[in-house]
């Protein structure tokens, strides 16, 4: 069987499965989502099972509404995308007819740490996806917790970048990206909270207009450093995205999202990620190896017209040692974002490729699916591996003779 014809084999096999659970979770949608009265106001759940809230997460430090989320919503049965927590649905605002996204979750610690967070980081930041309502009620007989957001109408950030084909893609608009996503970061580190799951999924843009607003959102992983050195020990991560530091299995800090952000940076320039698996799993043994060196290099093809500086700070943002990493003030106040960045087109083809698009998305969703069945507090499980055609092809562009005078490590630590 040639490569292709595994490739296809492999996507109808996932294709046929995915129809089956998609069927199957109609079924139930049609039982509980799409009427009305599945969504009760908190006051019916004194019937249900005491729920097991810590005295920490006891009391919200913001009022929060407790009446039917359909007093003041109608809410439909479509859906804007699933988180690592929980669904996203739509919404309509009954007195203002404004279209919302409603995320529902399982009332938990979990659940109120990642509201409370996201609540009190959206206040003060336009690139944070605004929280309008939240909601305790009871959703297919269980305590849930409604989240009423902004709808981001203008879709996550790759796809808008796959979207404009007939423009050219340039080092100036990948600038003002990383400066809107820098934003946010920013916000979230002075409050002394890793977002620990930054990636082009959760990067929303406002609309389609080409002045539209890029903004953060799915706090499901976030959480406050309490002033601690290296508060984090669970390793929450997406595989292209995850931090050195992550897969040592070390105690870490919020600079995990600084590594997150220079691989994004990175694929904005060139189409392609830095790190990728040989076989084509979530990650690889020599993935692993490879990010815990620093180990990746600019291939001339794509990089030759990407300015210096731009490649000088994401050498800088992938420094292996969480310690001598750069902090977001620093990327913040790089030249490069405040100058006139070049308006030279950039070579991002690989973003055009469909097979090599649709085999990225393959493994991420499959990774997201292993982080939502994961414990809090739980490794993170990972997918089989199968043949991957983005190693294959990130391989031959990444060859010594193609590439422009990069070390190919970058690590500031023995391994």
């Amino acid at each position: 069987m040639g490569l292709q014809e595994f490739i296809r084999t492999y996507k109808n096999k996932l294709h046929i499965k995915s129809s089956k659970k998609e069927e199957k979770c109609k079924d139930n949608q049609q039982k509980e989502e799409c009427k009305p009265n599945s969504i009760k106001p908190l006051n019916t759940a004194l019937n249900l099972p005491s729920s097991s809230i810590s005295e920490k997460y006891r009391q919200f430090p913001f009022a929060t509404r407790q009446n039917a989320i359909t007093d003041e919503y109608e809410v439909s049965k479509e859906s804007l995308g699933v988180g690592i927590s929980g669904k996203v649905l739509t919404c309509w605002n009954r007195q203002t007819k404004r279209k919302c996204a409603l995320k529902i979750l399982k009332d938990s610690d979990k659940a109120r740490r990642e509201v409370i967070l996201h609540k009190r980081a959206c206040d003060g930041c336009d690139n944070i996806v605004q929280v309008l309502d939240i909601y305790e009620n009871v959703y297919a007989s269980n305590r849930c917790l409604l989240i009423v957001m902004e709808c981001m109408e203008g879709g996550e950030l790759f796809n808008r970048i796959r979207d404009r084909q007939d423009k050219p893609f340039t080092e100036r608009e990948a600038a003002n990206i990383i400066t809107m996503i820098t934003n946010a970061v920013i916000h979230l580190h002075h409050m002394d909270v890793a977002h620990r799951d930054l990636k082009p999924e959760n990067l929303l843009f406002t609309s389609k207009s080409d002045n539209a607003v890029l903004k953060l959102t799915d706090f499901g992983f976030a959480k406050e450093g309490n002033n601690e050195q290296l508060p984090l020990n669970t390793p929450c991560y997406t595989p292209y995205y995850v931090a050195p530091e992550i897969l040592s299995n070390n105690k870490y800090d919020k600079a995990c999202d600084i590594w997150s952000l220079g691989v994004i940076m990175y694929i904005l320039l060139c189409g392609y990620p830095p790190f990728f698996s040989t076989h084509g799993g979530a990650i690889s043994a020599g993935m692993r190896t490879k990010i815990k060196a620093g180990e990746y290099q600019f291939p001339k093809a794509e990089w030759a017209n990407v300015s210096q500086e731009a490649k000088s700070i994401i050498q800088q943002m992938l420094t292996v040692d969480p310690s001598q990493r750069v902090t977001i003030d620093w990327v913040r106040r790089q030249p490069w974002f405040h100058s006139t960045v070049p308006e030279t087109p950039i070579d991002i083809r690989p973003f055009f490729d469909m097979e090599n698009y649709e085999q990225m998305k393959v493994e991420i969703a499959a990774a997201n699916h292993a982080q939502r069945r994961a414990d809090d507090e739980e490794s993170i499980g990972q997918i089989a591996p199968h043949k991957s055609r983005i190693a294959q092809r990130a391989a031959k562009r990444q060859r010594p003779t193609n590439v422009e005078g990069v070390q190919p490590s970058l690590s500031n630590i023995s391994e």
